[in-house]
């Protein structure tokens, strides 16, 4: 595996601004991290230079503005954004940084979001702070050129990127603004009903499916377990391609410590479907099925429990193989 470049600077802070009850907006000064970066990889912050609280925290990039882009201000060159959500003493003390502070960071880290071939149209779903990720990837889809797009004569052919995002209340959906500055005009549902359509981001999913058409059509999403995990069912039901960027809880951001863990299907090994030297003397009781997940089935006359097949697994860090994964790799429990 070829080893990208990782680098720990001091970052100064330009801008710093609450932008939700509990969503907050940094702008670092980082060019070393910033002319590195992709959308879907993720820098380690240290709140402080205090023992408490030790341990850094990790936040995906929402912008990236890239030194020499022709398309970046010339007081924004060489500067990233991260969202933040309060949810614990890291986070809150993160509150209190102020524009002109220089704060310790690592990265860029991981893997992020690829290109699928051949596709029409790009959805993006987001649910409350993984809506942010998804920005800086629009913005890359949106900015991208391509070879293809030049031979395309008529407009009508060119890919469409579609977002969809959603939150618990009209407080918690990101990016309208940014999205629009990028002529995508989100579909929006809150579970409140205050802002778009009652109901979750999956919902705008389904619909957009069924109604739309799924044909060339790849999914990228980032938001709660629960969430990807609907829309990777929803990816295998229809057969597309889908990227989840999933946001697991690091200690290191490096791969030592493992505590960012990812259960993913191990197609390397062998499946365990006919163990031949377990039979009853008659025929084989090992089920004939090929399907992903293990059914226990009970022959006739027997009160014996078969087990079809039972699925290989392995796991991988979500800091050095992800964050970025292809949904149907992942096992989801």
């Amino acid at each position: 595996m070829k080893t990208r470049p990782v680098k720990e600077v001091k970052a100064r802070i330009q801008q710093h601004r609450k932008v939700g009850v509990d969503y907050f907006r940094l702008r670092l000064l980082c060019p070393e991290i910033a002319c590195l970066a992709q959308p879907g990889q993720f820098v380690m912050l240290r709140v402080n230079e205090q023992r408490e609280p030790f341990l850094r925290r990790p936040f995906s990039f929402s912008r990236i503005f890239p030194c020499g882009d022709k398309r970046t201000k010339l007081e924004e060159e060489g500067t990233l954004e991260i969202c933040y959500q309060v949810v614990g003493r890291g986070t809150s003390l993160m509150t209190q940084l102020r524009e002109g502070q220089r704060v310790d960071i690592l990265g860029p880290l991981g893997n992020g979001f690829w290109l699928e071939e051949e596709w029409k149209r790009v959805i993006l779903i987001g649910g409350g702070i993984g809506i942010a990720p998804l920005i800086a990837w629009a913005e890359k889809l949106r900015a991208r050129p391509s070879k293809r797009r030049k031979l395309i004569k008529n407009p009508a052919e060119t890919p469409e990127v579609l977002v969809l995002i959603g939150g618990k209340s009209r407080e918690k959906i990101l990016g309208i603004k940014e999205f629009r500055k990028m002529e995508l005009e989100p579909q929006v549902s809150t579970e409140d009903g205050s802002l778009g359509m009652k109901g979750l981001a999956t919902d705008l999913l389904e619909r957009e499916l069924l109604t739309q058409g799924h044909t060339a059509v790849a999914l990228y999403a980032c938001g709660p377990m629960p969430m990807l995990a609907k829309v990777a069912q929803m990816a295998d039901q229809f057969d597309l391609p889908c990227q989840v960027l999933v946001e697991s809880r690091m200690a290191c951001g490096v791969g030592a410590c493992l505590g960012c863990a990812v259960k993913v299907r191990d197609e390397g090994s062998m499946k365990i479907s006919k163990a031949e030297e377990l039979t009853t003397g008659q025929e084989n009781i090992f089920s004939e099925s090929e399907g992903p997940e293990a059914e226990m089935t009970f022959p006739e006359g027997s009160l014996m429990p078969v087990i079809s097949e039972v699925p290989p697994f392995r796991y991988v860090r979500a800091c050095k193989e992800g964050p970025v994964f292809e949904a149907r790799k992942i096992i989801w429990e």
